[in-house]
Protein backbone atom coordinates (compact mmCIF):
# COMPACT_ATOMS: atom_id res chain seq x y z
CA UNK A 1 0.00 0.00 0.00
CA UNK A 2 2.81 2.10 0.91
CA UNK A 3 4.70 1.50 -2.29
CA UNK A 4 1.57 2.31 -4.43
CA UNK A 5 1.21 5.85 -2.63
CA UNK A 6 5.02 6.15 -3.61
CA UNK A 7 4.57 5.50 -7.09
CA UNK A 8 1.50 7.68 -7.26
CA UNK A 9 3.17 10.69 -5.70
CA UNK A 10 6.55 10.13 -7.74
CA UNK A 11 4.04 10.35 -10.76
CA UNK A 12 1.98 13.51 -9.57
CA UNK A 13 5.42 15.33 -8.56
CA UNK A 14 7.01 15.13 -12.04
CA UNK A 15 4.45 17.26 -13.50
CA UNK A 16 5.26 20.08 -10.29
CA UNK A 17 8.38 21.60 -9.32
CA UNK A 18 8.51 21.47 -5.60
CA UNK A 19 10.63 24.21 -3.09
CA UNK A 20 14.26 23.44 -1.68
CA UNK A 21 13.58 23.47 1.67
CA UNK A 22 10.65 20.83 1.45
CA UNK A 23 12.90 18.79 -0.49
CA UNK A 24 15.33 19.32 2.09
CA UNK A 25 13.17 18.03 4.55
CA UNK A 26 11.82 14.99 2.84
CA UNK A 27 15.04 13.96 2.11
CA UNK A 28 16.33 14.28 5.73
CA UNK A 29 13.75 12.31 6.74
CA UNK A 30 13.74 9.65 4.30
CA UNK A 31 17.03 8.88 5.37
CA UNK A 32 16.71 8.95 8.99
CA UNK A 33 13.72 6.33 8.12
CA UNK A 34 15.81 4.15 5.79
CA UNK A 35 18.96 4.40 8.74
CA UNK A 36 16.62 3.02 11.31
CA UNK A 37 14.68 0.40 8.94
CA UNK A 38 18.04 -0.95 8.15
CA UNK A 39 19.47 -1.33 11.94
CA UNK A 40 16.15 -2.94 13.19
CA UNK A 41 16.11 -5.32 10.01
CA UNK A 42 19.98 -6.47 10.73
CA UNK A 43 19.47 -6.56 14.65
CA UNK A 44 16.29 -8.94 14.17
CA UNK A 45 18.28 -11.59 12.52
CA UNK A 46 20.74 -11.80 15.69
CA UNK A 47 19.71 -15.15 17.54
CA UNK A 48 21.42 -14.02 21.09
CA UNK A 49 18.69 -13.49 23.76
CA UNK A 50 20.70 -10.67 24.95
CA UNK A 51 21.25 -8.62 21.89
CA UNK A 52 16.77 -9.21 21.32
CA UNK A 53 16.55 -7.69 24.91
CA UNK A 54 18.84 -5.17 23.87
CA UNK A 55 16.38 -4.14 21.17
CA UNK A 56 13.29 -4.87 23.04
CA UNK A 57 14.01 -2.97 26.07
CA UNK A 58 16.44 0.22 24.58
CA UNK A 59 16.50 0.55 21.16
CA UNK A 60 12.87 -0.03 20.34
CA UNK A 61 11.85 2.71 23.01
CA UNK A 62 14.10 5.15 21.00
CA UNK A 63 12.87 4.55 17.59
CA UNK A 64 9.21 5.22 18.75
CA UNK A 65 10.31 8.48 19.88
CA UNK A 66 11.59 8.60 16.52
CA UNK A 67 8.79 8.10 14.53
CA UNK A 68 6.83 10.45 16.85
CA UNK A 69 9.04 13.08 15.89
CA UNK A 70 8.77 11.92 12.77
CA UNK A 71 4.87 11.87 12.59
CA UNK A 72 4.87 15.37 14.83
CA UNK A 73 7.49 17.03 11.70
CA UNK A 74 5.42 15.54 9.02
CA UNK A 75 1.86 16.88 10.73
CA UNK A 76 3.88 20.50 10.71
CA UNK A 77 4.42 20.48 7.59
CA UNK A 78 1.58 19.71 6.30
CA UNK A 79 0.00 22.44 8.22
CA UNK A 80 2.09 24.99 6.80
CA UNK A 81 1.41 23.74 3.26
CA UNK A 82 -2.05 23.57 3.66
CA UNK A 83 -1.89 27.09 5.18
CA UNK A 84 0.04 28.44 2.23
CA UNK A 85 -2.38 26.84 -0.25
CA UNK A 86 -5.49 28.15 1.56
CA UNK A 87 -4.11 31.89 1.07
CA UNK A 88 -2.87 31.82 -1.92
CA UNK A 89 -5.24 29.05 -3.47
CA UNK A 90 -6.94 31.93 -5.52
CA UNK A 91 -3.32 32.62 -7.29
CA UNK A 92 -1.29 30.05 -7.04
CA UNK A 93 -1.19 26.21 -7.34
CA UNK A 94 1.10 24.48 -5.53
CA UNK A 95 1.66 20.38 -5.95
CA UNK A 96 1.02 18.32 -2.79
CA UNK A 97 3.73 16.88 -0.18
CA UNK A 98 4.81 13.56 -1.63
CA UNK A 99 4.71 10.96 1.19
CA UNK A 100 7.29 9.47 2.26
CA UNK A 101 8.37 5.68 1.36
CA UNK A 102 9.76 2.91 3.81
CA UNK A 103 10.97 0.86 0.92
CA UNK A 104 14.65 0.42 1.59
CA UNK A 105 15.49 -1.63 -1.52
CA UNK A 106 14.31 1.20 -3.81
CA UNK A 107 16.38 3.04 -5.63
CA UNK A 108 14.04 5.47 -7.13
CA UNK A 109 13.35 7.21 -3.96
CA UNK A 110 17.58 7.45 -3.48
CA UNK A 111 17.85 9.35 -7.00
CA UNK A 112 14.77 11.32 -6.56
CA UNK A 113 16.19 12.99 -3.10
CA UNK A 114 19.84 12.74 -4.60
CA UNK A 115 18.23 15.03 -7.42
CA UNK A 116 16.36 17.34 -4.48
CA UNK A 117 19.59 17.82 -3.08
CA UNK A 118 21.25 18.89 -5.79
CA UNK A 119 18.67 21.74 -6.53
CA UNK A 120 19.46 23.06 -2.92
CA UNK A 121 19.85 26.68 -4.83
CA UNK A 122 16.52 26.64 -6.05
CA UNK A 123 14.33 28.86 -4.18
CA UNK A 124 10.75 29.24 -3.27
CA UNK A 125 10.23 32.56 -4.09
CA UNK A 126 11.32 31.84 -7.86
CA UNK A 127 8.90 29.69 -8.30
CA UNK A 128 5.68 30.61 -10.14
CA UNK A 129 3.19 28.44 -10.51
CA UNK A 130 0.35 28.31 -13.74
CA UNK A 131 -2.17 30.94 -13.37
CA UNK A 132 -5.50 28.85 -13.25
CA UNK A 133 -8.91 30.49 -14.08
CA UNK A 134 -11.01 31.54 -11.29
CA UNK A 135 -14.25 29.07 -12.74
CA UNK A 136 -11.79 26.02 -12.76
CA UNK A 137 -12.43 23.65 -9.55
CA UNK A 138 -9.13 22.15 -8.31
CA UNK A 139 -8.88 19.19 -6.64
CA UNK A 140 -6.14 19.66 -5.04
CA UNK A 141 -7.21 22.45 -3.11
CA UNK A 142 -10.37 20.34 -2.24
CA UNK A 143 -7.97 17.88 -0.64
CA UNK A 144 -5.99 20.65 1.02
CA UNK A 145 -8.82 21.56 2.75
CA UNK A 146 -9.72 18.46 3.90
CA UNK A 147 -6.37 17.85 5.07
CA UNK A 148 -6.33 21.28 6.68
CA UNK A 149 -9.73 20.09 8.33
CA UNK A 150 -8.56 16.87 9.55
CA UNK A 151 -4.86 18.29 10.97
CA UNK A 152 -7.49 21.22 13.24
CA UNK A 153 -10.08 18.13 14.42
CA UNK A 154 -6.94 16.04 15.28
CA UNK A 155 -5.61 19.29 17.31
CA UNK A 156 -8.90 20.03 18.54
CA UNK A 157 -9.20 16.18 20.00
CA UNK A 158 -5.81 16.62 21.20
CA UNK A 159 -6.86 19.69 23.07
CA UNK A 160 -10.06 18.11 24.27
CA UNK A 161 -8.30 15.33 25.58
CA UNK A 162 -5.60 17.30 27.15
CA UNK A 163 -9.07 19.32 28.40
CA UNK A 164 -10.44 16.11 30.09
CA UNK A 165 -6.89 15.32 31.67
CA UNK A 166 -7.31 18.34 33.51
CA UNK A 167 -10.88 18.22 34.08
CA UNK A 168 -10.36 15.12 35.55
CA UNK A 169 -7.11 16.56 37.51
CA UNK A 170 -9.07 19.30 39.19
CA UNK A 171 -11.80 16.85 39.76
CA UNK A 172 -9.38 14.47 41.69
CA UNK A 173 -8.20 16.99 43.66
CA UNK A 174 -10.97 18.52 44.36
CA UNK A 175 -11.96 15.54 46.10
CA UNK A 176 -9.09 15.12 47.92
CA UNK A 177 -9.90 19.03 48.86
CA UNK A 178 -13.33 17.74 49.78
CA UNK A 179 -12.19 15.47 51.81
CA UNK A 180 -9.69 17.22 53.37
CA UNK A 181 -12.56 19.48 54.49
CA UNK A 182 -14.46 16.64 56.16
CA UNK A 183 -11.41 15.61 57.80
CA UNK A 184 -10.65 19.37 59.03
CA UNK A 185 -14.33 20.32 60.03
CA UNK A 186 -14.63 16.79 61.61
CA UNK A 187 -11.07 17.71 63.99
CA UNK A 188 -13.33 21.22 64.76
CA UNK A 189 -16.05 19.50 65.97
CA UNK A 190 -13.74 17.52 68.09
CA UNK A 191 -11.76 20.49 69.09
CA UNK A 192 -14.87 22.43 70.01
CA UNK A 193 -16.20 19.35 72.03
CA UNK A 194 -12.97 19.03 73.76
CA UNK A 195 -12.89 22.47 74.57
CA UNK A 196 -16.34 22.31 75.94
CA UNK A 197 -15.26 20.15 78.33
CA UNK A 198 -12.31 21.70 79.04
CA UNK A 199 -14.61 24.48 80.30
CA UNK A 200 -16.61 22.73 82.44
CA UNK A 201 -13.47 21.19 84.21
CA UNK A 202 -12.37 24.72 84.68
CA UNK A 203 -15.86 26.15 85.90
CA UNK A 204 -15.39 22.68 88.50
CA UNK A 205 -12.53 23.43 89.15
CA UNK A 206 -13.19 27.07 89.99
CA UNK A 207 -15.68 26.28 91.75
CA UNK A 208 -13.83 23.60 93.79
CA UNK A 209 -10.92 26.74 94.62
CA UNK A 210 -13.42 29.18 96.01
CA UNK A 211 -14.62 26.01 98.39
CA UNK A 212 -11.72 25.60 99.51
CA UNK A 213 -10.54 29.58 99.79
CA UNK A 214 -13.42 29.28 102.29
CA UNK A 215 -12.73 26.25 103.97
CA UNK A 216 -8.98 27.68 104.47
CA UNK A 217 -10.02 30.58 106.12
CA UNK A 218 -12.87 29.24 108.47
CA UNK A 219 -10.01 27.04 109.27
CA UNK A 220 -7.63 29.89 110.22
CA UNK A 221 -10.28 31.48 111.93
CA UNK A 222 -10.93 28.24 113.82
CA UNK A 223 -6.85 28.17 114.52
CA UNK A 224 -6.79 31.64 115.97
CA UNK A 225 -9.90 30.88 117.95
CA UNK A 226 -8.58 27.77 118.98
CA UNK A 227 -4.44 30.05 120.04
CA UNK A 228 -7.01 31.93 121.71
CA UNK A 229 -8.32 29.60 123.70
CA UNK A 230 -5.14 27.74 124.59
CA UNK A 231 -4.26 30.78 125.57
CA UNK A 232 -6.48 31.85 127.79
CA UNK A 233 -6.66 28.08 129.33
CA UNK A 234 -2.54 28.55 130.02
CA UNK A 235 -3.42 31.98 131.68
CA UNK A 236 -6.52 30.40 133.80
CA UNK A 237 -4.24 28.00 135.11
CA UNK A 238 -1.87 30.12 135.48
CA UNK A 239 -4.20 32.25 137.43
CA UNK A 240 -5.42 29.69 139.57
CA UNK A 241 -1.53 28.39 140.30
CA UNK A 242 -1.06 31.32 141.63
CA UNK A 243 -4.52 31.62 143.58
CA UNK A 244 -3.52 28.43 145.39
CA UNK A 245 -0.41 29.88 146.27
CA UNK A 246 -1.98 32.86 147.15
CA UNK A 247 -4.06 30.78 149.33
CA UNK A 248 -1.65 29.02 151.16
CA UNK A 249 0.65 32.10 151.63
CA UNK A 250 -2.63 33.91 153.49
CA UNK A 251 -3.49 30.68 155.71
CA UNK A 252 0.46 30.59 156.49
CA UNK A 253 0.31 34.03 157.15
CA UNK A 254 -3.36 33.42 158.97
CA UNK A 255 -1.12 30.72 161.26
CA UNK A 256 1.53 33.19 161.85
CA UNK A 257 -0.24 36.14 162.44
CA UNK A 258 -2.58 33.28 165.41
CA UNK A 259 0.61 32.23 166.73
CA UNK A 260 1.77 36.10 167.52
CA UNK A 261 -1.24 36.36 169.04
CA UNK A 262 -0.82 33.98 171.44
CA UNK A 263 2.78 34.75 172.00
CA UNK A 264 2.16 38.26 172.86
CA UNK A 265 -0.72 37.06 174.82
CA UNK A 266 2.04 34.83 176.79
CA UNK A 267 4.52 37.62 176.74
CA UNK A 268 1.99 40.10 178.62
CA UNK A 269 1.20 37.51 180.84
CA UNK A 270 5.02 36.37 181.57
CA UNK A 271 5.88 39.96 182.07
CA UNK A 272 3.12 40.31 184.48
CA UNK A 273 3.95 37.68 186.60
CA UNK A 274 7.46 39.14 186.34
CA UNK A 275 6.75 42.01 187.44
CA UNK A 276 4.54 40.67 190.24
CA UNK A 277 7.48 38.34 191.58
CA UNK A 278 10.21 40.78 191.11
CA UNK A 279 7.93 42.55 194.10
CA UNK A 280 7.40 39.44 196.31
CA UNK A 281 11.30 38.53 195.65
CA UNK A 282 10.50 35.30 194.30
CA UNK A 283 12.06 33.78 191.17
CA UNK A 284 9.81 31.61 189.01
CA UNK A 285 11.07 30.19 185.74
CA UNK A 286 9.49 31.31 182.20
CA UNK A 287 8.67 27.27 181.91
CA UNK A 288 6.43 26.96 184.26
CA UNK A 289 4.26 30.13 182.50
CA UNK A 290 4.54 29.20 179.14
CA UNK A 291 2.52 26.54 178.50
CA UNK A 292 1.90 25.97 174.38
CA UNK A 293 -0.33 24.08 172.96
CA UNK A 294 1.50 23.10 169.74
CA UNK A 295 5.20 21.39 169.59
CA UNK A 296 6.34 24.58 168.53
CA UNK A 297 6.18 26.35 171.58
CA UNK A 298 9.23 24.22 173.09
CA UNK A 299 11.69 26.49 171.83
CA UNK A 300 10.10 29.44 173.24
CA UNK A 301 10.05 27.91 176.22
CA UNK A 302 13.61 26.92 175.96
CA UNK A 303 14.47 30.62 174.63
CA UNK A 304 12.14 32.67 177.47
CA UNK A 305 14.21 30.24 180.19
CA UNK A 306 17.82 31.18 178.72
CA UNK A 307 16.13 34.63 179.11
CA UNK A 308 15.77 34.18 182.26
CA UNK A 309 18.68 32.67 183.27
CA UNK A 310 20.52 35.83 181.85
CA UNK A 311 18.32 37.90 183.31
CA UNK A 312 18.80 36.34 186.65
CA UNK A 313 22.50 36.43 186.38
CA UNK A 314 22.01 40.58 185.03
CA UNK A 315 20.50 41.60 188.30
CA UNK A 316 23.03 39.64 190.53
CA UNK A 317 25.90 40.80 188.19
CA UNK A 318 25.25 44.59 187.72
CA UNK A 319 25.98 45.80 184.45
CA UNK A 320 24.62 43.22 182.59
CA UNK A 321 21.29 44.54 184.27
CA UNK A 322 20.68 47.08 181.80
CA UNK A 323 21.17 44.94 179.03
CA UNK A 324 18.86 42.40 179.91
CA UNK A 325 15.96 45.11 180.41
CA UNK A 326 16.66 46.66 176.87
CA UNK A 327 15.99 42.65 175.24
CA UNK A 328 12.98 42.64 177.22
CA UNK A 329 11.77 45.58 176.16
CA UNK A 330 12.10 44.95 172.24
CA UNK A 331 10.81 41.42 172.93
CA UNK A 332 7.93 43.42 174.77
CA UNK A 333 6.99 45.80 172.31
CA UNK A 334 7.25 43.04 169.31
CA UNK A 335 6.88 45.58 166.25
CA UNK A 336 7.68 43.48 163.66
CA UNK A 337 4.56 40.84 164.08
CA UNK A 338 1.13 42.66 163.03
CA UNK A 339 -1.83 41.08 164.90
CA UNK A 340 -5.16 40.57 164.00
CA UNK A 341 -6.38 38.75 161.39
CA UNK A 342 -6.63 39.87 157.20
CA UNK A 343 -8.09 37.16 155.24
CA UNK A 344 -9.42 37.13 151.81
CA UNK A 345 -9.36 33.44 150.34
CA UNK A 346 -10.30 33.42 146.85
CA UNK A 347 -10.68 30.40 144.43
CA UNK A 348 -10.23 29.53 140.95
Amino acid sequence: MMKIGAASVLRRSSLFNKPSWLLCTIADLDERIKLLTLNSLSENNAGSFALRANFYYEERPQLRALLQDLYNACLSLADHYCRELANNRHSFRYSPIPPLSFDVNSQSDGGNTGEAIDSDAESSLSFQPHSVEARQIDPDMIIADLVLRNIDHEFILNELSIKKNQWSETVRKLELQQNLLDVLESERLILLNDNATLEYRLTSLLRENKGLASESLFLKRKASELARCVLKMREDHRVCMLNQKIDDLQQQIYGLEKRNKEYHEYFVKQDKNTSKKARGGKQMSLEDCLQVRHGGGARLKKCSSAKLEKDERSSNGGDGGGRASKMWARIKKFDFLVCGPHLYPTYC
